[in-house]
């Protein structure tokens, strides 16, 4: 397993989990596409044998030093492998080189698989968002410090 940059050929498999995984709020394939191309975000595929197993996406501001997972998915077929923390961590790692000394998300507060995750991968609860996604779902987020050493 490998975690690399995306590129645009990446973009059809990307869509097609993304679609797999998420209900609603899902991000459109113009949407995915214009996050390949802008300073601002870095995507990630995890791959192997070029098969991509998953994404990340991650956004920057500019002079801020918290970075924003705004997205993380895994093909269904590929859960329960420890892959999501895997990619987790690439992506912790990439915002600590993008210069980000923390990492911030949100999360459906009915997704306890995710909310799971994050918790036992050192992220805390520090608000709650009502009526967040677009269907009146609530949000929690979280952040966490990240480690000199990207770990």
């Amino acid at each position: 397993m490998m975690v690399r940059p995306a590129t645009p050929a990446d973009l059809p498999t990307i869509e097609a989990i993304e679609n797999a995984v998420f209900d609603g709020d899902r991000l459109s394939r113009r949407s995915l596409r214009y996050f390949l191309t802008v300073k601002t975000s870095l995507m990630l595929v995890l791959a192997s044998s070029d098969h991509i197993r998953g994404y990340s996406l991650i956004g920057f501001r500019k002079g801020s030093l918290k970075a924003r997972l705004y997205s993380i998915a895994l093909d269904p077929a590929e859960h329960g492998r420890g892959l999501g923390r895997f990619l987790l961590h690439a992506s912790e790692r990439a915002a600590k080189a993008h210069g980000a000394d923390f990492m911030r998300l949100e999360v459906r507060i009915d997704n306890a698989a995710a909310i799971a995750l994050y918790e036992k991968n050192g992220y805390r609860v520090f608000d709650r968002i009502e009526d967040y996604y677009e269907d009146g779902g609530e949000a929690l987020r979280f952040q966490k410090p990240l480690p000199p050493d990207g770990n």
